[in-house]
This record gives C-alpha cells, structure tokens and sequence, in this order.
C-alpha cells in the first residue's frame, strides 16, 4: 500500500522517502509503514509527528495514535477497530470512521483489497494524488491479474467519503554540520 502511494506521489513530482516494517510481525503483529513527501528535497527525515494515519486495526491504533498531529486527519477502519482512545477527541476534529474492509468485501466479494480502497480513501480527502496515479502506480507494482480488482477497490475507496480535508503544511529540516553524531 505505502509503496503504491509513494509510487503516485512520485508520479505527481513530489521528493519522496518510503520506509516499512513488515519482518517478523507480520504474522498478527503489528506492521507499519510511512510515507514522507515534499515538494522539495528532503536531508533529513525523522518525523515525530503525522499528518495523516490510516488504522486498519485496533493493535495499530492503540500503538501509534499518540504519533497524529495536532488537527491531522485520522481514517479508521472500523471493520476491525472498534474503540478510539479518549485522546484522540483533543488533538483533531478530522476523524473519519469507515467500515472500508467489510464494505470491500460485501462489494467486491474480497476484502484483500481493502488496502487499495483506503488508498482512495486517502486520495479523496487530501488531494494529494489522484486516483488515476495510484492505478498506474498499482499497474506498475501488482501482478496483472490483479489489477481489475484493484482499480475497483481504489474506486470504491475513492466513493466512500464525500469531503476534503486541508493539511497545514510545516517543513522543519534540521540540518547537520559535518561529523554530527
């Protein structure tokens, strides 16, 4: 999924810096992954803070809810997280809750591409790609039998909500004299 959007992002001429973490806790753990874009060259990429988070499931959102930004944009898929923590209330108003696996699965009888659905989730409330970049990004890094189903599933994402969100954008790079440790 990260790759995909990294991929689109690309497409659209941003800098782009995608890492994940899938290892061993791929089996029932917890896996994640970021995606940090600029319009600019990136030095220096730690990041504190997020101005999106996808959760797909309640592990997830339990563990890395306290890394949103203030007023940052929070889509839940309530198919598997069920609970928000009391925190998240203060920190934004931008909370989207959608039951984007079940609805892939009643719609397109699978929900292996609930992942590409929340792509188009995510491209709808942020504009910052559009739905045509992340299907040729997809075409371009999902095996050909796949593709059909996932065009639908990113426009199924894509239909789910209805609104958009602005992010205030803030670049801080910090840059570092030579043998900075």
């Amino acid at each position: 999924m990260s790759i995909i959007l990294a991929s689109a992002l690309v497409m659209k001429g941003k800098w782009v810096i995608q890492t994940q973490s899938y290892g061993a806790q791929v089996r029932g753990g917890i896996t994640y992954a970021d995606v940090l874009f600029c319009d600019k060259r990136m030095d220096y990429f730690k990041v504190s803070h997020y101005d999106l988070l996808y959760m797909m499931h309640q592990k997830a959102l339990d563990v890395f809810h306290s890394f949103l930004r203030n007023n940052g944009i929070l889509i839940v898929d309530t198919t598997y997280v069920e609970k928000l923590p009391r925190m998240l209330f203060g920190v934004t108003r931008k909370i989207v809750r959608i039951p984007i696996t079940r609805t892939v699965k009643e719609k397109l009888g699978s929900s292996t591409p609930a992942n590409m659905a929340g792509l188009g989730v995510i491209a709808k409330l942020t504009g910052w790609v559009d739905v045509e970049d992340l299907k040729r990004a997809m075409r371009e890094k999902v095996d050909p039998k796949y593709h059909e189903l996932n065009e639908k599933a990113i426009d199924l994402g894509f239909s789910m909500v209805d609104r958009k969100f602005k992010i205030r954008e803030e670049v801080m790079m910090r840059k570092f004299g030579r043998g900075f440790e």
